[in-house]
């Protein structure tokens, strides 16, 4: 394979590659019943759904996509430190009254 090719092919590959990991984790459970069969089957849709749709958007009306992407960015940019500090709050918060907890019990 070229290098060009490897270029051009790796970031369209990622997502795939995720739900590819998480199917194979899913795969563990020994698919022995048409009920896990289903659930594996429902989990690569799931987890393939939300890129295909950003894709297909992307495609059909990439001006607006252009537009709607960069109001994201933007709309992250400027909210970043404060999840991540509410984020950390939160979590902090749950394993200290969990840690009660545990002492307490």
């Amino acid at each position: 394979m070229s290098p060009w090719f490897a270029m051009v092919l790796a970031p369209t590959l990622q997502p795939w590659a995720l739900i590819g990991a998480g199917a194979a984790t899913v795969v563990e459970a020994k698919l022995s019943s048409w009920e896990s069969f289903l659930a594996l089957l429902g989990y690569c849709v799931l987890a393939s759904a939300s890129y295909l749709a950003m894709e297909i958007y992307a495609i059909i009306r990439p001006g607006q996509s252009r537009v709607l992407l960069a109001r994201f960015r933007t709309w992250i940019n400027t909210r970043t430190e404060r999840v991540i500090i509410v984020g950390s709050l939160i979590i902090g918060l749950w394993l200290i009254a969990d840690s009660i907890f545990l002492v307490v019990s």
